[in-house]
């Protein structure tokens, strides 16, 4: 599988994967995305910073995710580690490939592209009622290092989790 910076000309094919995946969640009570964030715009933008990648299998995408060092200010309460972190955010997997492994590849492709690019950690913040989100980190060797509110998000649904994994 191939993880590379998305093109311009992959924008609907990424947004219809973020709709089949927040219509999947939707389904399962999980509330964490909205028409605000993210939406079509925003992954136009991604894409036009390089900041969003994609994973390929035989041309299809089968993931996808923006990473950079944008951190929210939710975020400063936190005890991190890294001086130095890329961030993840908006990781999506088509739910057609969900529960085949290619979130382990996901994680294992950007922490590769972390390292490459000298990055000493990865950060993130997921729903603390993802239950798939929360299993695949932590196999994966991200750590809790604290919790945010988002009183933007519905009531019930404002808890994140934040996690981080030290590379070097």
């Amino acid at each position: 599988m191939e993880f590379i910076k998305a093109e311009a000309n992959r924008l609907a094919e990424i947004n219809r994967i973020y709709v089949k995946c927040k219509e999947n969640l939707i389904k399962k009570n999980i509330f964490q995305w909205d028409e605000h964030y993210p939406n079509v715009d925003y992954f136009q933008e991604c894409i036009e910073n390089k900041m969003l990648f994609v994973l390929l299998e035989e041309d299809k995408i089968v993931g996808h995710v923006v990473l950079n060092e944008w951190q929210t200010e939710e975020w400063k309460t936190i005890r991190w580690i890294g001086n130095n972190p890329l961030i993840i955010h908006s990781l999506m997997i088509d739910p057609s490939y969900q529960g085949k492994g290619i979130g382990a590849i996901m994680v294992k492709r950007m922490e590769e592209y972390a390292l490459l690019n000298e990055y000493d950690s990865i950060r993130l913040d997921t729903f603390s009622g993802n239950p798939q989100a929360l299993k695949l980190y932590k196999k994966h060797g991200y750590v809790e290092k604290g919790e945010v509110i988002f009183v933007s998000k519905p009531v019930g649904h404002q808890k994140y989790l934040c996690m981080e994994k030290e590379l070097i």
